[in-house]
């Protein structure tokens, strides 16, 4: 990609979700998160922190609620990863592949659309590693994946309408991790819903009245 056609791009006004598919927060489909490695160590980080923190703010390691020292898998590749780290990574509901390997293969967060998640630019990822190497100091955000949005430092729990996990792309360990997520989830106090997305078999949620989300089938 040349420094000309970046220049285009950077005429593209930052625009966040909620802006760009025109629908006011409280009728807009929620985003989500997913977590593609080392889940159990990272989600209990989460639950720790009270939030959902970019690359660059993720501790490497972390004292677990048995006194054990945890450590944590955190992929801070700019080539690879596309959020530099410093922002955490969001998708709508979409059929697609993409969809399936970054969130419905995983365990995710079904994530409030009134966070500010602000749209990137779609690049191959040619043009993405070309961008990496330019001169030119750019401000938009870029993604080889498409549909993705960033939310800058940190989303907090606060933030989350349910946990989800999908038992159609689990074998054998699918019941020793839904057990450890609501372990975990028990010990730190998580009032959040644990929702089964196959079959919306809720797993695990103290708060009955709490709303899910219009799309918790995945």
């Amino acid at each position: 990609m040349d420094d000309n056609k970046l220049l285009e791009y950077e005429k593209i006004p930052l625009i966040t979700y909620i802006d760009f598919i025109g629908l006011t927060s409280d009728v807009a489909p929620c985003l989500y998160h997913g977590i593609r490695f080392d889940v159990i160590n990272r989600l209990e980080s989460i639950f720790q922190m009270g939030s959902i923190l970019c690359g660059n703010r993720v501790p490497s390691s972390f004292k677990s609620y048995d006194g054990s020292i945890k450590n944590i898998y955190i992929n801070y590749s700019d080539k690879e990863n596309c959020n530099m780290g410093k922002y955490v990574s969001v998708m709508p509901y979409e059929d697609g592949v993409e969809f399936d390997t970054f969130i419905k293969q995983n365990v995710f967060f079904a994530i409030k659309s009134t966070v500010d998640a602000y749209k990137t630019i779609h690049l191959s990822f040619d043009d993405y590693c070309d961008l990496k190497q330019s001169k030119i100091e750019f401000k938009n955000l870029y993604s080889y994946a498409g549909n993705e949005y960033f939310v800058k430092d940190e989303i907090s729990l606060d933030d989350v309408l349910y946990i989800g996990i999908n038992s159609r792309y689990y074998s054998g360990n699918y019941d020793e991790i839904v057990n450890e997520i609501k372990k975990l989830m028990d010990v730190y106090k998580i009032k959040i819903p644990f929702i089964d997305a196959c079959n919306n078999n809720v797993l695990l949620c103290y708060n009955k009245d709490r709303n899910k989300t219009k799309e918790l089938k995945l």
